[in-house]
């Protein structure tokens, strides 16, 4: 029986993450009270992690910040938030407890490990490729950089255990590209359906007009899972993620809202396509009856 805390433990240490099977979530702390067209989960980090979840999608901005004399921000944390609008309402949620939550768990299960994907939403910055990227390395990753793995290729379980892959999605100013600081994943097409970034390759088809485009969006779904596993399957593949998103979104139509989104994958029967090796698939309400999308990926890798 798989113990779903702690499944990695049962995995072999040469293997690549980009071989697993890996259950994600889409803006993974948007659990809270908040509008409800910005809520995406129906638990917590801390629960996500103890029923299997492995890869965590955060959007950071910059709430916290306030201008000093000289034009430029100070601040003491980022806040989470999902597009323009905070996770939670009235009191902001701050980044920096999310990885308190995840490294407490790494702590005490350090078989584990989990791919963290960082981006910057809402208010650009003054200098979006710098000042942006100089606080995610000053507050969240030097004081710990022992705890990250930053190396800009895909690690094995023997390398990634107990640490936080970074997935990072936001681009870099020359005065740090001097350093490892994670996996480079700034760009790739608005709403694509399948993309081919080298390293990694992506569905983000996320731009739903109407309900009926949730359809759509569960067969781009289905045919990514394929094509992950197929491509895992080929002994001599250079080792590539396959981020799979099943979120999309329309702020204006209810029935586009991402719990109708999640209702519908559930209903697609997606878990009979998910195959051994078929990458991140990264899910909305990632609770919904008890974890079955969840546990059906992470039973995939046995």
């Amino acid at each position: 029986m798989v113990d779903y805390n702690r499944w990695l433990e049962q995995l072999d240490d040469n293997i690549r993450i980009s071989k697993l099977s890996l259950p994600g979530t889409h803006n993974s702390a948007a659990c809270h009270i908040a509008l409800p067209s910005v809520k995406c989960q129906d638990h917590s980090v801390k629960t996500q992690l103890k029923n299997g979840v492995r890869f965590f999608d955060f959007r950071l901005g910059k709430l916290f910040f306030k201008d000093n004399d000289q034009g430029a921000y100070e601040a003491d944390d980022l806040q989470v938030i999902h597009g323009k609008f905070p996770v939670r309402i009235p009191l902001p949620l701050k980044f920096s407890s999310e990885l308190d939550d995840l490294f407490s768990f790494l702590s005490q299960n350090p078989s584990e490990t989990c791919i963290v994907s960082i981006k910057q939403e809402g208010e650009d910055f003054a200098d979006k490729n710098k000042e942006f990227a100089q606080f995610v390395w000053s507050k969240y990753i030097q004081p710990r950089q022992n705890r990250w793995y930053l190396r800009g290729d895909i690690p094995t379980l023997r390398d990634a255990r107990g640490k936080l892959v970074l997935f990072r999605r936001f681009g870099l100013p020359d005065e740090l590209r001097d350093r490892d600081f994670g996996i480079e994943a700034a760009w790739w097409s608005y709403s694509t359906t399948n993309e081919d970034r080298g390293l990694y390759q992506v569905q983000d088809f996320c731009e739903l007009e109407h309900a009926e485009n949730i359809v759509e969006k569960t067969r781009y779904v289905k045919e990514f899972l394929d094509v992950a596993s197929n491509y895992n399957c080929t002994v001599d593949a250079p080792s590539r993620l396959f981020v799979n998103f099943c979120s999309g979104a329309n702020l204006y139509d209810v029935d586009c809202w991402p719990e109708k989104v999640a209702d519908q994958m559930l209903k697609s029967d997606l878990g009979s396509d998910v195959k051994r090796g078929c990458g991140i698939l990264i899910l909305d309400y990632a609770g919904k009856d008890d974890w079955k999308l969840v546990k059906k990926i992470v039973d995939s890798n046995f």
